[in-house]
């Protein structure tokens, strides 16, 4: 299964801790989403988005790369760190109108 995850991780550097923990064991590309904006990602089984919490979203970057790239019916992951409470659903919005599939949320208190 190829896979993919799409992060910002801007602030403490929370969220690349962990995929960075994932990626040790897992099979998985890594694309940061403030340093890439375009991406072909039709040949990844499953795809995962992870960002900080910034004012209530996941980072812009990780949104705009999603509505630009993402195809539809893809099997798709969410990963946020958070200060006050864990929030998907600007992520969600996108994944829903791309018409994905979310098979999985993990969240943690980040800095």
């Amino acid at each position: 299964m190829k896979t993919a995850i799409v992060y910002a991780s801007v602030h403490h550097g929370n969220t690349k801790k962990i995929i960075d923990e994932i990626a040790k064991t897992n099979d998985v590309e890594l694309i940061d989403a403030t340093q890439t904006v375009e991406k072909d990602l039709s040949e990844y089984d499953l795809i995962g988005f992870a960002s900080g919490v910034y004012g209530g979203k996941f980072h812009r970057s990780v949104l705009k790369f999603a509505s630009v790239n993402l195809t539809d019916n893809k099997n798709v992951f969410l990963i946020c760190t958070y200060g006050g409470r864990p929030v998907f659903k600007s992520i969600e919005q996108v994944i829903a109108y791309k018409h994905d599939i979310i098979v999985g949320r993990f969240s943690c208190k980040g800095f």
